[in-house]
């Protein structure tokens, strides 16, 4: 797997001690959290009793729209309940487990504990995490654009997995054209601050895959309206672009902030696209942070 961290849309999760649990929310989040609550709980041994706890969520990441948030949401969870327990400084592969995260792809456990642009090597077993096989700062001038459909989610629970299910194994050689594309044109580009090398590999990449993906998610991209917006993006010679996740949501690469504003005013003009949700960020070269007070 290939992931970049982005700075909005962001996560924030408030959790303080209380007499009994209680978590807020908007979307579904204040579902999510509770349910990551109890899971937690019964991962965790009487060595390390979680507090009863007040979790509000005063900013959320959409839900199944293809940023993860899932995952994010759960490690958040996790490392306030750490931290209230008084349990510094535990492993993201800790809080992963016990939180129920990282059972299929590790991406977005090394995206929480370190950010940037991160290659995953996957698992040796069917009991281990993914391999952080390199991590490197994402240039920040650069310039990102998130876009999505409005009303529109990708697979997530019981369809997302059977669409696994349903997919036969990934052949060695789709792999290892993609191992290519990561490894000797992706990283390269990006160590050499090379835009037009790293807007290709995006592209190239996410074409594979989503052709791979293809019969599960209905075509290449997930949603019809941002497969036409692709054509029309890279129709005007912008060529880094790809779905993230299952979608709906695409990522457009821009050379800086300020064209992608101007690919924002356009498309928010265009009758075809101004019903859209899209949202200008950065590249993200952290981890998450805890603030104690």
């Amino acid at each position: 797997g290939v992931a970049l961290m982005v700075s909005a849309p962001g996560l924030v999760v408030s959790a303080q001690i209380a007499d009994r649990d209680e978590c807020q929310g908007t979307d579904v989040s204040g579902e999510r959290a509770a349910e990551f609550l109890r899971q937690i709980r019964q991962a965790c041994s009487e060595a390390h009793t979680v507090p009863h706890v007040r979790i509000a969520i005063p900013q959320v990441i959409s839900s199944h729209a293809g940023l993860g948030s899932g995952t994010q949401l759960g490690l958040a969870v996790s490392r306030a309940l750490s931290e209230l327990a008084g349990e510094r400084s535990v492993p993201v592969e800790t809080l992963a487990r016990r939180a129920g995260r990282g059972l299929r792809s590790a991406i977005g456990l090394h995206g929480f504990a370190r950010g940037g642009f991160l290659v995953d090597g996957g698992r040796a077993g069917s009991g281990e995490l993914g391999t952080l096989v390199s991590r490197i700062e994402f240039p920040s001038h650069l310039g990102l654009l998130l876009a999505a459909p409005p009303q529109s989610t990708g697979l997530s629970g019981p369809a997302e997995q059977q669409a696994f299910a349903s997919q036969p194994p990934m052949p060695q050689s789709l792999t290892g054209e993609l191992c290519r594309i990561a490894l000797m044109d992706w990283l390269p580009g990006l160590i050499e601050a090379d835009f037009g090398r790293v807007s290709n590999a995006m592209y190239d990449f996410g074409l594979k895959v989503g052709q791979f993906f293809e019969p599960a998610q209905g075509g290449v991209f997930a949603h019809p309206r941002m497969a036409h917006l692709v054509q029309e993006v890279r129709s005007r010679g912008l060529n880094g672009v790809a779905q993230t996740s299952w979608g709906p949501t695409i990522c457009l690469l821009c050379e800086d902030i300020r064209a992608a504003q101007e690919i924002v005013n356009d498309l928010s003009g265009d009758h075809r696209w101004s019903d859209c949700r899209f949202v200008l960020t950065e590249p993200l070269n952290r981890g998450a942070g805890v603030v104690l007070s």
